[in-house]
C-alpha cells in the first residue's frame, strides 16, 4: 500500500504545470487572432452555406427527385390507411369481448406501475 503523504505530495507536484514566462504575452496574442476579422469569418461562412445549398437544391431538382418522393409518399399513405383498417377490424373483435371491473382496475393498476417505474428511472438518470 502506498504511503498517503507521498502520494499528495506528487500530486501537488504534478496537479498543475509550473507558469511560463511568456503566458500573458501568448495569451494576449491568441486574444487577438480570435478577434480579428470575424465578422468578415461570418460573411464569408454565410455566403458559402448559401451557395452550397442553392447548389444542393438545383442538383436536388434536377434529379427528379420529386417524383420519387411523390410516390413514396402515396405507397406509405396506402400501407398506412390498410394497417388503420385492420387495427379497426381488430378492435372490434376486441370490443366484443366482456369486461368486467376487474380487468379495469388491472389495467388502472398496470399503468400506476409503469409510470412510477419510469418516474424512478428518470430520477436514477438525472
Amino acid at each position: 500500500m502506498a504511503d498517503a503523504g507521498f502520494e499528495n505530495r506528487l500530486l501537488r507536484m504534478f496537479d498543475e504545470p509550473p507558469p511560463l514566462g511568456d503566458s500573458d504575452l501568448f495569451a494576449e496574442r491568441v486574444v487577438a487572432r480570435l478577434d480579428r476579422g470575424w465578422g468578415l469569418r461570418q460573411v464569408l461562412i454565410g455566403a458559402f452555406g448559401f451557395v452550397g445549398g442553392l447548389i444542393g437544391a438545383v442538383q436536388m431538382m434536377g434529379s427528379g427527385l420529386a417524383p420519387e418522393l411523390e410516390r413514396a409518399s402515396e405507397q406509405s399513405s396506402q400501407v398506412l390507411t390498410s394497417r388503420v383498417e385492420s387495427l379497426w377490424r381488430s378492435s372490434e373483435a376486441l370490443s366484443a369481448m366482456p369486461l368486467s371491473n376487474e380487468v379495469v382496475w388491472m389495467a388502472a393498476a398496470l399503468g400506476v406501475m409503469a409510470l412510477a417505474f419510469a418516474i424512478t428511472r428518470a430520477v436514477e438518470e438525472l
